[in-house]
C-alpha cells in the first residue's frame, strides 16, 4: 500500500511542478486572434463600402447588394485561401499580404461577374467596385502588417503555441535538442520538460505524462533516441494513441510500430507525426457553436415531446422520471449522463453490468417504445449544452459495461481511441447499424472502427449526414431495445 501511495505522490508532484513552470508563461490564443482578424477584415471592408459609395453616390438599394455579396463570397473565397489557419498566420509577412491580395482579387471579381449579370451595376460609376477593392485590400493589407509585428512581440515575450514534452533524449542531448526546437519555431513550441523515456532506466511511469496531458499542461510529445528502446517507444504510443495529443517522432524510425501520418521538419531536423489532435481549436469552437444552436432550438421544439413523455412515465410505472448514469467521455473523464428511465426502478442497472437484451424483462412498456424511437436520449441535450456532450460522435458506454464477461478496453486495444472527442447522443456507428447489445469482440471492432473514422473525418456537411440518417434510422432500424 505504501509504495502505491509513494507512486500516486510523486506523480501529482511531476504534474505540479509543470504547473508551476507554466505559470509565469502565456500562451498565445491563435484561434482568438483569427476570429478577430476575420470579424476586422469583414467591418473594415464594409466600411470602405460605405465610405466609397458616398463619393460616387452610390444607391442605397446597390450598395446592401454589394455588402452582402462581399460577405458570402469573402468568407468562401477566404476558406479556399486558408487565410485564417495556423499556417497562413504564422507564414511570413511576404505570403499573408499575397494570400490577402489573391482573396482580395477573386472576391471583387465575382462581385463584378454576379453584379454584370444580373444587371445590379448598371447606373452608377463601375470605377466605385474598384476604389471599394483598393481601400479594402489596403485596410487588409494594415491588419496583417501589425499582426505580423504584434506577433513577434509576443513570441519575444515569452509567448507560445504549443507546450511540449521531450521524451527519450539523454540530457545534455535533450537539451540541446529543445533549445533548436524553440529557436527555430522562434519560441512557438516551448519545451516544458525532458525525461527518459518511460520504461528506461532512470526513467518515471508513463502514468505522470497522461495526468500531464489529461490535465491540459501538455500539448505535444516529441519521442527521441528510441534506438535502443523499441519496446517502451511501442508501449508508450499504444497509451498516447488514445489521448488527444500530438505526438511527433524525431527518426530514426527503424522498428516502430506506428503510421506516418504527415512528415516535416523544425529547422534542419526532419520529423514525423504519428499521432494528430483530431479537431483544431477553431474546428472545436465551430462543432461547439454547432451543438448550442441545434441543441437549443431542439430543446424548445421538443417542449411538448417532453410533457407527453414524463406524463407516460408517471402512468406506467412507478419511479423517477429520469435516469442518470455515470458514463465516459472525453479522455476517459468520467460524467453523469441524463435518460429518461426506461426500466422498472427496483430493476435498474446503474452499473451497466448486464447490457439490455430483447424483450428484457426489466424495461416497461413505454421504456420499449422510448428506446426503440431513441427518445429516451432526449434528456442529453441538457449534457450538450453543459459541453458534457456533442451532438454528433461516439455514443458513451457506461462505466461497467463488458463484453464477453471482460471491461470493454481489454476487448479491442484501441477502444479508448474513440474518446479523443465529445461522446455524442448520434454517431456514425449508430447510423451504419451499430446500435444494440455488443456481444461480442467482433461488434466492438467494428463500433470502436466506425467512431474513429468520423473522429478522422469530421466535417459540418459528415454532421448534418449523420443527422439525417439518424432520423432514417430511429424510423426503420431495429436494433435498439
Amino acid at each position: 500500500m505504501r509504495p502505491l501511495l509513494k507512486q500516486s505522490r510523486e506523480l501529482d508532484n511531476r504534474v505540479r511542478s509543470l504547473e508551476i513552470e507554466l505559470e509565469h508563461c502565456d500562451r498565445l490564443p491563435l484561434h482568438r486572434w483569427a476570429i478577430l482578424l476575420a470579424v476586422s477584415d469583414v467591418i473594415g471592408c464594409l466600411a470602405a463600402s460605405g465610405l466609397t459609395s458616398v463619393v460616387y453616390n452610390v444607391p442605397l438599394e446597390a450598395l446592401s447588394a454589394g455588402a452582402g455579396g462581399f460577405v458570402l463570397l469573402w468568407g468562401f473565397v477566404a476558406h479556399l485561401q486558408k487565410l485564417y489557419q495556423k499556417g497562413t498566420l504564422l507564414a511570413g509577412l511576404r505570403i499573408q499580404l499575397l494570400r490577402s491580395t489573391i482573396s482580395i482579387g477573386i472576391t471583387f471579381a465575382l462581385i463584378l461577374v454576379v453584379a454584370l449579370g444580373f444587371g445590379f451595376i448598371s447606373g452608377y460609376p463601375r470605377l466605385w467596385v474598384f476604389t471599394w477593392a483598393v481601400s479594402g485590400l489596403a485596410w487588409i493589407w494594415a491588419l496583417r502588417i501589425l499582426w505580423h509585428h504584434h506577433l513577434g512581440v509576443l513570441l519575444s515575450r515569452g509567448c507560445y503555441l504549443e507546450r511540449a514534452l521531450l521524451l527519450g533524449a539523454p540530457p545534455n542531448a535533450g537539451s540541446a535538442f529543445a533549445a533548436t526546437i524553440e529557436h527555430a519555431t522562434r519560441g512557438e513550441i516551448r519545451i516544458v520538460c525532458v525525461e527518459p523515456i518511460p520504461g528506461m532506466a532512470g526513467s518515471q511511469s508513463a502514468d505522470w505524462v497522461e495526468n500531464a496531458i489529461r490535465a491540459g499542461l501538455v500539448d505535444r510529445v516529441f519521442i527521441s533516441d528510441f534506438d535502443s528502446a523499441i519496446p517502451e517507444t511501442n508501449a508508450l504510443l499504444a497509451r498516447l494513441s488514445r489521448l488527444a495529443v500530438k505526438v511527433t517522432l524525431v527518426p530514426n524510425l527503424g522498428g516502430i510500430e506506428a503510421q506516418a501520418l504527415r512528415v516535416g521538419g523544425i529547422g534542419q531536423q526532419p520529423l514525423v507525426d504519428v499521432n494528430l489532435v483530431p479537431l483544431t481549436a477553431m474546428q472545436c469552437l465551430a462543432k461547439r457553436v454547432e451543438d448550442l444552436v441545434i441543441a437549443s432550438v431542439a430543446l424548445m421544439m421538443a417542449v411538448p415531446v417532453f410533457g407527453l413523455v414524463i406524463l407516460a412515465i408517471k402512468l406506467d410505472s412507478q419511479g423517477p422520471i429520469f435516469f442518470r448514469q455515470w458514463r465516459a467521455g472525453f479522455h476517459d473523464q468520467r460524467f453523469r449522463v441524463w435518460k429518461f428511465r426506461t426500466m422498472h426502478h427496483n430493476l435498474r442497472d446503474d452499473e451497466a453490468a448486464r447490457q439490455t437484451s430483447r424483450s428484457d424483462e426489466r424495461v416497461t412498456r413505454v421504456g420499449r417504445f422510448l428506446r426503440r424511437t431513441s427518445l429516451d436520449e432526449l434528456p442529453q441535450l441538457f449534457n450538450v449544452i453543459c459541453g458534457e456532450m456533442s451532438l454528433i460522435g461516439p455514443r458513451p458506454h457506461a462505466l461497467g459495461m463488458t463484453t464477453m464477461g471482460r471491461p470493454l478496453h481489454q476487448v479491442v486495444e484501441n477502444y479508448s481511441a474513440r474518446h479523443r472527442v465529445k461522446p455524442g447522443i448520434t454517431g456514425w456507428a449508430q447510423v451504419c447499424g451499430s446500435r444494440g447489445e455488443v456481444t461480442t469482440q467482433e461488434k466492438l471492432r467494428h463500433r470502436v472502427t466506425l467512431d474513429c473514422y468520423y473522429i478522422e473525418n469530421w466535417s459540418f456537411a459528415f454532421d448534418l449526414w449523420i443527422i439525417l440518417r439518424t432520423i432514417v434510422a430511429v424510423a426503420f432500424h431495429q436494433n435498439a431495445y
